[in-house]
């Protein structure tokens, strides 16, 4: 069991690596080389559809031999950083979405059931906080490196490390005997979630939908240089991890996650706002700081919430949290794109995540 425990965990910091390291970067890139932001704000939006499409087929056929998933899942994210050091143009806007869908789903759905068989009723929401913790303290430093290695060697380096370090994962997978399991099938169902927790979590993935766009670009109006970039990414990072474990640890003991997820969404969406309108960077870090203390509790929440009504499903569980994940970054995806075109205003397409995350209020 914990050694099961702590491969998996393992596993996911590599993954995480590679994310904090060059992924917080590609945006970034793709303005830099000169792409409109309407055309960046694509990017991702492409990445949503094809992953929902995927969700539906797998729903259906399953996952045959899941060790061979999770290891090709994180080799054809390799291939998606190393997009952008072998395509340009079209083909990396419309290619490297296709790679990122395919990891998000060929990857996730079947970790996370690894995942869910590390938990119970007793200490599920302090447990997906521990593997939501890997994320926030991964990006203390990569961040700041990626900046380093952008501005002193050039993004082709850095995504040759991303590459790399999902290869090494890709061979740990094969290696450890945690991946080992069953053909995993699970039903698309909302039927046990719920109606009202399944709109939570479809709109915890139109928040995400904006904020894969919008939270590097609206960074760039207020600091210049990826390795500024860098350090502000870290700021977020660490912020976001602060509070998620002791909170889902206190749900865990007196249930009612719901009230914790409505107050969570409550006070994030005037933060949001505030956000879009800060004045200097002084305000955009503060405001920054304090939506990623709180946000971060409602995806452990949701997760926990879906999990517990679906408990000995975790298949099902997996697979249908990650289509109605999707679905909704399609339509935070969509409405980013959409405002971008008509106004070409960053700052109006990031205050779209407050409508999202104000939706997350409905969850029960």
């Amino acid at each position: 069991m914990r050694r099961d425990l702590l491969h998996l965990i393992l596993i996911e910091s590599l993954v995480t690596i590679a994310a904090t390291l060059a992924g917080a970067f590609s945006v970034v890139y793709l303005v830099n080389s000169g792409f409109s932001l309407f055309e960046s704000s694509l990017f991702y939006l492409q990445g949503f559809i094809w992953a929902s499409a995927l969700c539906l087929c797998l729903g259906r056929f399953g996952f045959g031999k899941p060790k061979h998933w999770l290891a090709l899942g994180v080799m054809v994210q390799s291939a998606f950083y190393l997009s952008f050091v072998f395509l340009e143009g079209i083909w990396l806007l419309v290619l490297a979405p296709l790679f990122f869908a395919f990891y998000i789903v060929g990857f996730w759905v079947p970790y996370n059931i690894l995942m869910l068989r590390q938990t119970s009723k007793k200490n599920r929401g302090e447990m997906i906080g521990y593997f939501f913790l890997v994320f926030p303290v991964i990006g203390l430093a990569s961040p700041i490196i990626g900046g380093y290695m952008i501005e002193g060697i050039g993004y082709g380096m850095l995504f040759g490390c991303a590459f790399v370090t999902l290869l090494c994962n890709a061979i740990l997978i094969m290696w450890s005997r945690s991946t080992d399991a069953a053909p995993m099938k699970g039903k698309l169902t909302t039927k046990n979630m719920g109606k009202r927790l399944a709109a939570g979590l479809f709109f915890e993935g139109g928040q995400e939908g904006v904020w894969w766009t919008m939270v590097p670009l609206i960074s760039m109006l207020f600091i210049t240089g990826e390795k500024n970039l860098g350090y502000l990414f870290a700021l977020f990072n660490l912020a976001g991890g602060i509070t998620s474990v002791a909170v889902a640890r206190v749900s865990d003991l007196r249930g009612f996650r719901h009230w914790y997820v409505r107050i969570g969404a409550l006070v994030c969406v005037p933060i949001i706002f505030g956000i879009a309108l800060a004045p200097d960077m002084a305000w955009f870090l503060v405001l920054a700081g304090c939506i990623y203390l709180v946000q971060p509790m409602l995806q452990i929440l949701l997760f926990a919430m879906a999990t517990d009504r679906m408990d000995n499903n975790y298949e099902s569980c997996s697979i249908t949290r990650e289509l109605l994940l999707n679905t909704g970054r399609i339509l935070g995806g969509s409405l980013v794109a959409l405002v971008l075109f008509t106004t070409g205003d960053v700052r109006l397409a990031y205050a779209v995540s407050g409508i999202m995350v104000l939706g997350i209020v409905l969850t029960k």
